[in-house]
């Protein structure tokens, strides 16, 4: 399981610990939307004395989205771990357009496939893996009709997100690609090419199967973004899992 294992009893509602766990979270949420917001204006100007600095890179973000996951994750508390997750995951999708993310592609995957496990152990009430029965949902509870459809949209929305952001990496990356030379002898020669065994190659483009590995990788995680979330979704809402066409 890419979670830590939650707590085997729900924190008691409004008690102390609850409670300053909400306020733990309720930081943590304003703390990554201020570095958001600050950005911009870090790149400008230096951040003042106990000013949040403003991130870099998504990755960056993914690291202390990650971290607010775990820590929902590990109450064991159904109350908080279904809304905190659900903003988490409003919030990453929201996020993800706002940072080039050609250089975050491995950390964006990471934290999508962490929030699909959770919501599919959710919609079972069942650690995905595992079978194990998930903290606070014996006596058959499950997540509300509302939750679903709000998870539904948040679904859909990050999956358009996450194509969009990465056709949109992979456009700026092509700019630092020279344009295609002429394939005749003399060409070939004067831009460094040489032919073995029977092809063309050219100096600098040695690792073309690198790259169309990479490019493999990321349309399999492209693919399967949310993918156990829409499995289970398909079936509690009624109907074909979301995102597979079938025939009418």
């Amino acid at each position: 399981s890419p979670l830590p294992r939650p707590r085997m009893h729900p924190l008691k509602p409004g008690g102390q610990r609850e409670s300053e766990l909400i306020r733990y979270l309720d930081h943590g949420i304003k703390r990554v939307q201020k570095r958001v917001d600050n950005r911009v204006t870090n790149q400008q100007t230096k951040p003042t004395t106990g000013e949040d600095q403003g991130y870099g890179a998504f990755w960056e973000v993914a690291k202390d989205v990650d971290s607010l996951v775990d820590v929902v994750w590990v109450s064991g508390s159904p109350n908080l771990q279904i809304p905190y997750l659900l903003n988490l995951a409003v919030l990453t999708a929201e996020f993800l357009p706002l940072f080039n993310s050609s250089n975050s592609p491995r950390a964006i995957f990471r934290l999508l496939s962490k929030l699909d496990y959770a919501f599919a152990s959710l919609l079972l009430g069942r650690d995905l893996a595992t079978g194990e029965l998930l903290s606070g949902f014996e006596h058959d509870r499950s997540m509300s009709t509302t939750d679903k459809v709000r998870l539904k949209g948040i679904v859909d929305r990050t999956r358009l997100v996450v194509v969009r952001v990465m056709a949109i990496a992979s456009v700026d990356g092509d700019d630092d690609i020279p344009e295609p030379m002429d394939t005749d002898t003399e060409t070939e020669q004067e831009a460094g090419a040489s032919r073995q065994g029977g092809t063309v190659s050219f100096e600098g483009f040695e690792n073309n199967d690198s790259d169309e590995e990479d490019d493999e990788w990321e349309e399999r995680n492209i693919a399967s973004v949310y993918e156990k979330t829409i499995g289970e979704l398909g079936d509690v809402l009624g109907g074909p899992p979301i995102g597979i066409i079938t025939d009418d």
